[in-house]
């Protein structure tokens, strides 16, 4: 199931996941890391056979075209990647890729396995969810950690503990694994705006970088990152200045998170429109904001 494609002596590494699909509101978490693997020189370690982990009904492959106008197919791959980071204290193993479909037990045994094999000393898991929250306020964060010393270090953090009880992704059985394993881990999520769905949305993954810059007490370079979240903030404020009644709607969601000390704020009122309605008014405005990458 996993594949060690390169040897690489890594100091102390923190293994740090994220898992496209469930888990990866407004690609948020996935986003982080691509970030961080754009931005700096890394190597790929070990990939997990597409084949035991994907159901392609369910996670297709893509079909891309090339410059001259040649289809390429490209298929699913959960690949771990190492990057020394010589200004830090440890340095990192990034697992980034679509969530797998099948398999979690023996799959998360496996991340366990490989986080093990490269001398890895802590697991953070990143994710994210949609909620009723304000794009202009601070990013909600909530996590959870199997180990007393994560534990009181998101504490430290002002990261509150989730209480969410219910259906879950394969963020919470790699957490079970290490548990088992007796690996410290644990797992940091942002909240993003439900009304801002179908589109990335750096805020909240240079939220979540900044929180792993935090613990890990090294310089990622999320500067860039957290610029591209102002950005879009702004865009969205120019656009909402021209509706006072969704502009209403987003104050008050902020005032309702505000009043709560970040904790996902309760359903709208009656009276102001519902998050289906503002997506569906902003929508439009969205297709353009993203119009410039799609070129």
């Amino acid at each position: 199931m996993l594949q060690i494609h390169r040897e690489v002596d890594l100091r102390e590494p923190v293994l740090v996941c994220a898992f496209t699909g469930w888990s990866d509101a407004a690609s948020a978490a996935s986003g982080a890391l691509s970030y961080v693997l754009e931005k700096w020189a890394s190597h790929e370690l070990a990939s997990f056979d597409a084949e035991a982990i994907y159901n392609y009904t369910v996670t297709r492959p893509v079909v891309r075209l090339s410059g001259e106008g040649l289809r390429a197919l490209q298929w699913p791959t959960l690949t771990c990647t190492g990057l020394p980071l010589p200004h830090a204290p440890q340095d990192l193993l990034l697992l980034v890729g679509p969530e797998p479909d099948l398999r979690w037990q023996a799959c998360s045994r496996e991340v366990i396995g490989l986080a093990r094999r490269f001398g890895a000393t802590r697991i953070i898991g990143l994710g994210c969810f949609y909620a009723p929250v304000a794009h202009s306020a601070p990013v909600p964060l909530v996590g959870t950690a199997v180990d007393p010393d994560l534990r009181a270090a998101l504490r430290a953090l002002a990261i509150g503990e989730t209480r969410y009880q219910g259906p879950t992704g394969f963020l919470s059985a790699v957490l079970d694994a290490a548990r088992r394993a007796s690996l410290p881990a644990a797992t940091i999520w942002g909240a993003a705006p439900s009304y801002l769905q179908g589109m990335p949305n750096p805020k909240v993954s240079a939220a979540l970088l900044e929180t792993v810059q935090r613990l890990l007490h090294a310089d990622l370079g999320s500067e860039e990152l957290a610029a591209m979240g102002r950005e879009l903030q702004a865009r969205i404020d120019e656009a909402l200045a021209q509706r006072p009644d969704l502009r209403q709607f987003v104050e008050k969601l902020q005032a309702n998170v505000t009043e709560a000390e970040a904790e996902p704020a309760a359903e709208p009122p009656e009276e102001l429109p519902s998050a289906e309605a503002v997506l569906r008014d902003l929508e439009q405005y969205l297709r353009q904001l993203q119009e410039p990458d799609e070129e």
